[in-house]
């Protein structure tokens, strides 16, 4: 569920089955305001923003999507040639998509229902 307030945010909300936990983004102006997560497990390197690369799970609001690090590592590469590669990058930030990656494996998501 995406929502959007009069003062120009964008929330979404996802509740996340499994460990029924909760996942919200919060954007203003195409750029990461807030990331929340309630549950086992915070993820606070890893950002949400549908204005940004289709939404899809990113390094730090960068353009740089756990997909595309964890592409990288089944490949072959070495973090420090990943670290060469997108200098923007922090060691922890492997770690964090490596991490992030696990946890999403072991949950399902759900749509939230709205009455």
């Amino acid at each position: 569920m995406t929502v959007i307030t009069n003062d120009g945010y964008q929330m979404g909300i996802r509740r996340l089955v499994g460990q029924r936990s909760v996942f919200a983004s919060i954007t203003r102006g195409g750029e990461p305001a807030a990331t929340a997560y309630h549950g086992s497990m915070a993820f606070v390197r890893i950002s949400h923003d549908p204005a940004v690369m289709g939404g899809k799970p990113c390094i730090r609001g960068l353009r740089i999507t756990v997909g595309t690090v964890l592409g990288l590592i089944a490949s072959g590469s070495s973090r420090e040639r990943i670290l060469q590669a997108y200098p923007q990058l922090e060691a922890a930030d492997i770690d964090e998509a490596l991490a992030y990656a696990a946890w999403r494996l072991e949950e399902r998501e759900e749509g939230l229902v709205m009455s």
